[in-house]
């Protein structure tokens, strides 16, 4: 199909993604958290384990109230949780830190978690969505192929039922500034997202023959970027709004997000090994990104500052592909949670 036939003509800038992900990666390191959560309640998917386990420490290391850890397996979570108090030798206090149940491959647990929180936390400051998958195995579930389903349509689901709950904190604690934090990836760079150009987006992700491991991750990176963007445009909210949401960028880290794929090549660890960050530096992005100020409200976050996502997502093709994924994730969504979409005000 030539180029001009398309409706979305996606070209990413691949040099300049490189080498502003080359800089990143060997020149800078994101500081070490210093703002206290004291008072806080935080929640961070995906941390029995990784980058998420290394934010978790972080958060409690600054003091704050509460801290839940929403895990898959509670086993692991309180592993987690030990882990965490047998390194943080500053506190001692360990009914500070929960370990609840979160999978975000099942619609019911997302629900129930959501519901959990909605009724047994008094407030929640900080929701940081870490979860996620990248693998080369097809699966289906749910009707979706895993990747889509964990890192976006959940992960966007329970975005959507507790954006209420962090905007009620910030109403009765007013000294509170609350963030939504989705954990996204310079991988969002680098797609051409065919999968735009179907008339059902997600019909297409679901089309086995067009099926790659890390394309697939690539995309699920951008629809959280498109998705986030179009989300804080539309919102209906005060100036300035209750709630900070924003977009962070760990940088490439050691960790156990691509656990189920094959080992790499013997070049590609070698070049891992010169690249990766450790899972405490790319930590402190998501921290650094939960504190951040107002100014990062809609924003990417990345070595704990702004910066511009790709630059084709800033001209009338990106705002056409936010509006459609956009349109698209939020019928799926509504149809799992009936009334999710007026309760945030859109």
């Amino acid at each position: 199909m030539a180029p001009e036939s398309v409706e979305f003509p996606i070209t990413p800038k691949l040099g300049a993604g490189l080498r502003l992900f080359f800089h990143s990666q060997l020149f800078v390191t994101p500081p070490l958290p210093t703002t206290s959560f004291a008072n806080q309640t935080i929640i961070v998917t995906g941390s029995n384990t990784g980058l998420g386990l290394e934010a978790a420490r972080h958060f409690y290391r600054l003091h704050c109230a509460r801290l839940i850890l929403a895990v898959r397996t509670i086993s692991k979570g309180e592993a987690a949780k030990e882990d965490i108090l047998r390194t943080v030798r500053q506190r001692t206090d360990p009914d500070a830190i929960e370990v609840w149940p979160l999978d975000l491959s099942s619609t019911a647990s997302t629900l129930a978690f959501a519901d959990r929180v909605k009724t047994d936390l008094p407030r929640v400051d900080v929701l940081v969505e870490n979860a996620g998958i990248n693998t080369g195995d097809w699966v289906l579930i749910e009707g979706y192929e895993q990747a889509v389903q964990v890192n976006v349509l959940n992960t966007f689901l329970l975005a959507l039922s507790l954006l209420p709950k962090l905007t009620h904190t910030k109403t009765v604690f007013p000294d509170s500034q609350p963030h939504l934090v989705i954990v996204s990836s310079e991988a969002h760079r680098l797609t051409k997202f065919p999968e735009i150009n179907a008339p059902d987006l997600y019909a297409q992700l679901n089309n086995k023959a067009g099926f790659s491991q890390q394309p697939r991750y690539q995309a699920t990176k951008l629809i959280e970027v498109l998705f986030t963007r179009e989300l804080v445009s539309r919102l209906k909210t005060p100036s300035p709004p209750p709630v900070i949401i924003n977009l962070v960028n760990p940088g490439l880290c050691t960790s156990n997000l691509d656990r189920r794929g094959p080992q790499p090549p013997l070049l590609m660890r070698i070049l891992r090994r010169i690249l990766d960050r450790t899972t405490e530096v790319g930590g402190r992005t998501f921290v650094l990104a939960a504190a951040a100020p107002l100014s990062s409200h809609g924003e990417f976050q990345s070595d704990g500052a702004n910066q511009n996502v790709e630059a084709w997502i800033y001209t009338d093709v990106g705002k056409r592909a936010q509006k459609k994924v956009f349109e698209q994730t939020v019928k799926i969504l509504e149809a799992r949670r009936p009334g999710v979409v007026k309760e945030v005000g859109l």
